[in-house]
């Protein structure tokens, strides 16, 4: 191995260690036991913003995995922490030694009183939310119970994070709050995996995003009586229309979308409100920041064409872009680990919880453990077989990560 570059070098002695071997073991000995356990999480309910039933749930379930510093922080983030062999690291005490984490969100995009209960055909399971990220989520739980049953003892804390906030409006609130008051603000996070998305990719650039919600306001009045005044709702097609005659570039890739739309209270009134709300995505901030400029010209534009129009814009939901320098030891950890088990990995970038580490200059990366489909609906599945190989790569990711920074 003296050929090979230390992030290699960390992989193959990962790979050749006994807690990898051990780890093997454990996947191909308890794969019901990490169904259940991914079942057992799906069928807990974690909409947006109200992750508490879930948040419980895995705190239990890390505790009775053997973990015994497990917490729930202000924002309802789980934090378990995997205690190094060092007594002194392992205090969990602010300042007692950097961390190395490992993250999966809780939430889902799905409403409550969403039937999230599993059903098994073949060789997928289904259920809304059972790939993003549930399966993940049920990773962290049965990677956390396999490592200590395998006697492992780091070299620093591992972080085992369970985060709420990721999807739609959450904003990433979650991950903001463990970076910037939690306890990645007390403590140097020396690296992030977040675990997200489906096996085959590696996440090095995080995609920044703003998302406004417009709102026109108008008199309102009789469609036939009071013909000829002012529409909320005429106004707001106005805007429309005007932005999906926006030209954006396509490197740096930049995007936009008018999502949802609403307004008005029958056919025969004249609508005195009406709302839209535009998401703009971008690898690239400048670029971004003129996609927004444009986009509220022609929201302001709109309104005085409609005359008597008042417009209020809210921004309701911000994410910071970032990315890790495609050099970094982190990301040659994660795709030796990929290569070392037959993988190959495509680098991309997207929005994920990844983005709050990145844009704040800490190494992270994103990767998944499962093939799936029908994300976000409700016919949403995972490919079980596809996830045992996942689970490796997680593990060998993790390790490996773990003897690179001990070398560091």
């Amino acid at each position: 191995m003296n050929g090979l570059d230390p992030a290699a070098q960390a992989v193959e002695r990962a790979f050749q260690s006994p807690t990898y071997r051990a780890m093997e073991r454990w996947i191909d000995e308890h794969q019901s036991e990490y169904i259940q356990q991914l079942i057992a999480v799906t069928e807990v309910p974690a909409p947006p913003f109200k992750e508490e039933a879930r948040a419980r749930f895995v705190a239990d379930a890390f505790r009775q995995a053997g973990l015994s510093d497990v917490s729930i922080d202000e924002e309802g983030n789980v934090v378990a922490i995997y205690p190094a062999g060092d007594s002194q690291a392992g205090t969990g005490v602010p300042g007692a030694g950097d961390v190395l984490v490992i993250s999966a969100h809780l939430d889902t995009v799905f409403p409550e009183g969403t039937d999230t209960r599993v059903r098994r055909e073949g060789d997928r399971l289904y259920a809304p939310g059972v790939g993003d990220n549930s399966a993940h989520v049920a990773a962290l739980l049965f990677i956390a119970r396999g490592l200590l049953q395998a006697g492992f003892r780091p070299r620093r804390d591992i972080v085992f994070l369970a985060n709420v906030g990721e999807e739609g409006l959450g904003n990433l609130r979650g991950m903001r709050y463990f970076y910037q008051r939690g306890l990645g603000a007390q403590r140097r996070v020396a690296a992030t995996l977040v675990l997200d998305g489906g096996i085959g990719f590696l996440g090095t650039e995080a995609v920044g995003s703003r998302r406004l919600s417009v709102t026109y306001t108008g008199p309102g009045g009789h469609s036939w009586s009071d013909f000829g005044r002012p529409s909320a709702v005429h106004a707001l097609g106005r805007a429309i229309a005007a932005i999906a005659q926006l030209k954006v570039p396509k490197d740096p890739k930049t995007t936009f979308n008018v999502g949802t739309v609403s307004g008005g209270t029958a056919v025969n009134a004249i609508a005195e409100q009406a709302n839209m709300v535009v998401d703009m995505r971008s690898v690239d901030g400048a670029a971004l920041a003129q996609l927004e400029e444009a986009v509220r010209r022609a929201i302001e534009t709109a309104a005085k064409e409609e005359q008597n129009i008042d417009v209020k814009i809210d921004v309701v939901g911000e994410r910071p872009g970032g990315r890790i320098d495609p050099d970094h030891p982190l990301v040659r950890l994660v795709e030796g680990a990929a290569e070392r088990l037959g993988f190959q990995l495509t680098r991309e970038a997207n929005s994920t919880d990844a983005n709050i580490p990145l844009s704040l200059g800490l190494p992270a990366v994103v990767f998944g453990i499962k093939k799936s489909g029908g994300t976000h609906t409700l016919q949403e599945y995972i490919e079980v077989p596809s996830v045992w190989g996942g689970l490796r790569l997680a593990v060998l990711a993790l390790l490996s990560t773990e003897l690179w920074l001990a070398g560091n």
